[in-house]
């Protein structure tokens, strides 16, 4: 009864404002979920909290004319951002750059050559979500009488209407507004997923939302709910069952064969570099073979350059969706050697980190999405 009491006049307090509910808000229904959300990468996505996107902006010639035009996906929560004015450290942009409505408004995505844009409903308080049991319903806010009108149960949200169909949040299209590709000003495409969905069953939600044990929400208990810690370092565990490594013996040597089951090409972003570590151990001796490094070399005039001064594509050895990569050693194998394989990335090619002056380790370490030991 105290709980209900706390939501209602959070509930009537916002009213009274006539504001959206922002994230503290949500955490009063949805703890679990509001406490991933403050270790994904959706939370750290302002230039006070992404060292890599702070970097990227200090370099960046728009900063000069406080012009920051990364609002669109990287803090669309705040609508205080003015052409001129350099940006603050306010409450949005340190707690929710990209908040819980952002994601939960989206109606639909307008798609275009240079970047995809979200459009968002202009109904107040209204939410999309996906429940495959509940698909097509929208639930409104009410109260439901029960054993003869003595006793009344709340119905829904007394926050906002939920509404479970949209189709976008099924297939994970709503995340394409912001993560499907990006054109530079000189038209030349930066970044690009080349998501090939095909027949696969799975998608951005599927794969990066994964379903985690405890409830969805306080009033109405449930065994799982999403996962919102979206992050590629923090659920490697998850996402590690998409790339699949196989050794085989040849007579050269043996082969490394990467299968990306995923539907999109891995680490596309620019500044990322993903590689292959293999190391043999052989009578208590551990051989550490040279790494193999794939990524899409951008610059202009045959020379690396930033994103926005990019024009061309000068290398691209990028794993692409579904495909099987295979990479030959010369190193020959014995019985009774143990290979380890380790695939990961940086985030942040360590050449470009150095331009760009970036020190933190969470950003300069290798990370590793996957390994596997073989024993010969």
């Amino acid at each position: 009864m105290l709980r209900w009491l706390g939501i209602f006049t959070l509930f009537t307090l916002n009213t009274l404002s006539g504001t959206i509910p922002n994230n503290t808000v949500c955490k009063q229904c949805h703890p679990l979920i509001y406490a991933e959300y403050q270790a994904s990468m959706h939370s750290h996505a302002s230039i006070f909290r992404d060292p890599v996107h702070k970097a990227v902006w200090d370099k960046h010639p728009d900063k000069r004319k406080n012009k920051y035009g990364c609002a669109r996906c990287h803090t669309p929560s705040d609508t205080t951002i003015q052409p001129g004015k350099s940006l603050v450290p306010n409450s949005i942009q340190l707690t929710q750059p990209i908040s819980c409505q952002t994601c939960h408004t989206i109606e639909r995505i307008e798609k275009h050559s240079k970047y995809n844009i979200n459009i968002y409903t202009k109904k107040k308080k209204y939410f999309f979500s996906a429940d495959p049991k509940r698909k097509g319903e929208k639930v409104a806010f009410k109260e439901k009488s029960g054993f003869l009108g003595l006793f009344k149960r709340p119905v829904g949200s007394p926050f906002h209407t939920i509404d479970y169909s949209n189709e976008i949040y099924y297939n994970g299209q709503m995340c394409m507004g912001c993560h499907a590709h990006k054109q530079n000003g000189k038209g030349f495409a930066v970044c690009d997923l080349e998501v090939k969905q095909g027949n696969s069953k799975e998608s951005c939600i599927s794969c990066h939302m994964p379903q985690k044990k405890g409830t969805l929400a306080n009033q109405k208990q449930s065994a799982t709910h999403a996962y919102h810690g979206v992050s590629i370092h923090q659920t490697p565990k998850e996402l590690s069952r998409y790339i699949n490594l196989a050794l085989k013996k040849e007579p050269h040597g043996f082969t490394i064969t990467i299968h990306n089951k995923a539907t999109h090409t891995l680490f596309p972003q620019p500044l990322r570099l993903n590689q292959l570590r293999v190391s043999i151990e052989r009578n208590g001796k551990t051989t550490t073979l040279p790494p193999v490094s794939f990524e899409r070399v951008i610059g202009v005039n045959g020379k690396p350059s930033m994103p926005w001064l990019a024009e061309t594509v000068l290398k691209d050895t990028l794993i692409k969706a579904l495909e099987k990569r295979k990479v030959d050693y010369n190193t020959l194998l014995q019985k009774g050697d143990e290979v380890t394989v380790r695939f990961g990335y940086y985030l942040v090619n360590p050449h470009a980190a150095k331009k760009l002056g970036i020190k933190d380790k969470k950003v300069t370490d290798f990370k590793v999405l996957t390994q596997k030991r073989f024993k010969l």
